[in-house]
C-alpha cells in the first residue's frame, strides 16, 4: 500500500472511533435517562406502598370498632376484613418486587458501560466476550 492510502485508512479508522466513542456516549445517557425514571416510579410506588401500610392499622381498628358496636354488619365486617387482608398480601409482593428491581437496578449501575465508570480517555472500557 502506498503512503496515500494507509493514511486515508488511519483517517476513516480514526472517523470511526470518534463516531463509536459518540455512540456509546448517547447509549449511556439514553441508560442514565431510563434508569432515572425507573427510579422515579420505584420512588413514586414506595410512596404509594408506604401509605396503605400506614393506613392499615388504622383502617382494621376503625373496622373493628365499627363492628364491635354494631355500627355495621357482620357479613359487612368480614368481607372488609377479607379486602384489608388480600391488600396486605398485596403489599406484601409489591415489597418484594422492589426488593427485586432495587437489586437489579444496583446490579446495572455496577456494569461497565452503564455509565458506572469511564476511562481516561471519556470511553468505558471494552466489555468481555461474556458481556
Amino acid at each position: 500500500m502506498s503512503e496515500v492510502a494507509i493514511e486515508k485508512v488511519v483517517t476513516e479508522i480514526n472517523g470511526f472511533r470518534q463516531r463509536l466513542a459518540m455512540l456509546k456516549e448517547e447509549y449511556t445517557r439514553a441508560n442514565r435517562a431510563k434508569m432515572a425514571q425507573l427510579g422515579e416510579n420505584l420512588t413514586r410506588r414506595v410512596r404509594d406502598l408506604r401509605d396503605q401500610v400506614t393506613n392499615a392499622p388504622q383502617n382494621l381498628l376503625g373496622l373493628e370498632s365499627r363492628f364491635m358496636s354494631g355500627d355495621i354488619p357482620e357479613q359487612e365486617y368480614k368481607s372488609t376484613r377479607e379486602e384489608y387482608r388480600n391488600q396486605l398480601q398485596t403489599n406484601l409482593r409489591s415489597i418484594d418486587e422492589i426488593r427485586s428491581l432495587l437489586m437489579v437496578m444496583s446490579q446495572l449501575e455496577m456494569r461497565p458501560g452503564t455509565g458506572g465508570g469511564t476511562s481516561q480517555s471519556g470511553m468505558s472500557p471494552r466489555p468481555s466476550p461474556t458481556d
